[in-house]
């Protein structure tokens, strides 16, 4: 999708491709933590299932990090870890410990680190479908802990998962909950209400998630992170989860790294989100560039969440909004639309909820037109857009007319449907009125009269 061309700072940037390209803050990443391997797990029966086949899929899967976390043992993770340098996917070293109290899932910073975490487990039966670490949760966290790394309870609401395992509130189970070292916990299923936090109906875990918070001095909202992984032990249910549906977890980092991982962990009710969990897609602006003008040269990538546009007074930050507003199909009765300083060409680019992405240009003292179907493709979609001054001018309004703030709560309801419905309804009453007094049929008040 390239159409028109600019220069900017020495390079060439054509269309939606090289928007996308620029930095916009931090973004959210799909991440599946939670992955076995053929030779790694004895329960791999996928001999397709290596360390660069792994790392191939990931990336078909639109992944950004992964981790091949097999039972008890390490000897794929730096196989993997090299099939993914120069490909732009993040491969964190990591290991499933099959301990006496459930699944835990330990990641490192580095290779290094998790061999010498594997060097001081006391794991037995290795190779072996028994293969078993007799080390506690607790120690396994306090090691883990000294060489930088953080754990994740795994399927806690699945056997062999930690909440199965050890129902109720224990001093010992209260340990794991409250260790510094535990930063998250995985779902098998996203519909759980398993979370060691506010919204948990047992309160007993509501209570040891309260005593984590309590005894780690965290914030009042910073509970365990809810994750979920595909905990694939076959190549096609890679990114995926148990119910085969491409949904995994995404994390928002501003670039993928382990240190950025931790963070999203910690800041959990802003950086994690189950893809299951996630609302359906709405449209949203991708990006917007400028040619001509006082903005001449600029090109923007836009973020699907809040986006802020900051800068000192003259600097362009009200021409930039009245152009993303061009796409809502709102007139503006801004003086500086099609003003002398206003973009000869303006390019926008936005994606539907169907997931497809769109092309419109302006010209100045001219309409949208969509660059990729200029007959049928549309050139707006609806969105709630007020200038500067304008909400305040409407606060006033709403004083002395009380339509005006009816006007405004109408702007976030699609009332055409129910426009139609009511107009349909009205002209089947007046038709069926007619009909009546055609047919020689008189109401009871007729017949009074």
């Amino acid at each position: 999708m390239i159409h028109g061309s600019l220069e900017i700072g020495g390079n060439r940037l054509t269309g939606l491709t090289e928007i996308v390209a620029l930095p916009r803050g931090a973004r959210f990443h799909r991440a599946d933590l939670h992955i076995h391997s053929f030779g790694g797990s004895h329960d791999v029966r996928d001999c397709t299932m290596t360390p660069e086949n792994i790392v191939n899929t990931a990336l078909a899967q639109g992944l950004g990090v992964i981790a091949v976390t097999d039972h008890n043992e390490i000897n794929n993770v730096e196989a993997a870890v090299k099939a993914a340098e120069s490909t732009g996917l993040l491969v964190i070293p990591g290991v499933e410990l099959s301990t006496p109290q459930g699944h835990l899932l330990a990641y490192l910073p580095s290779l290094d680190a998790l061999q010498r975490l594997h060097a001081r487990l006391d794991v037995v039966d290795r190779g072996k479908p028994e293969s078993r670490c007799r080390n506690t949760i607790v120690d396994c966290l306090n090691i883990i802990r000294s060489l930088a790394g953080f754990g994740i309870l795994a399927h806690v609401d699945a056997p062999s998962g930690f909440e199965i395992e050890n129902p109720g509130g224990s001093p010992h189970k209260l340990d794991v909950i409250c260790h510094p070292a535990l930063l998250g916990i995985e779902l098998k299923s996203a519909a759980s209400d398993i979370s060691y936090g506010a919204g948990d109906p047992d309160t007993v875990r509501t209570q040891a998630g309260t005593l984590r918070i309590q005894r780690l001095s965290l914030g009042s909202k910073q509970f365990l992170a809810r994750v979920l992984f595909s905990d694939s032990h076959a190549l096609n249910a890679l990114g995926r989860n148990a119910a085969g549906d491409k949904k995994v977890t995404r994390l928002k980092m501003d670039t993928p790294s382990f240190d950025a991982l931790r963070i999203a962990l910690e800041d959990s009710d802003a950086r994690v989100r189950i893809e299951d969990l996630i609302p359906p897609s709405i449209p949203y602006i991708l990006g917007v560039k400028f040619s001509g003008g006082f903005l001449d040269g600029q090109a923007i990538h836009l973020g699907p969440n809040l986006n802020c546009i900051i800068g000192g007074r003259g600097t362009g930050k009200s021409m930039t909004f009245e152009a993303i507003r061009c796409i809502s199909g709102q007139a503006s009765d801004n003086s500086i639309v099609d003003s002398e300083v206003w973009p000869a060409e303006l390019t926008l680019y936005w994606q539907d909820g169907a997931g497809g992405q769109h092309s419109v240009q302006k010209l100045v003292g001219e309409e949208l037109v969509n660059l990729d179907d200029a007959d049928f493709g549309p050139v707006a979609f609806r969105i709630d857009c007020y200038g500067q001054g304008e909400t305040a001018k409407l606060s006033q309004r709403a004083q002395s007319d009380p339509l005006a703030l009816l006007e405004y709560l109408d702007r976030f309801i699609d009332l055409d449907e129910s426009a139609k419905a009511e107009d349909s309804a009205a002209g089947s009453i007046a038709g069926t009125s007619v009909e009546n007094r055609r047919g020689g049929v008189k109401s009871s008040a007729d017949s009074s009269l």
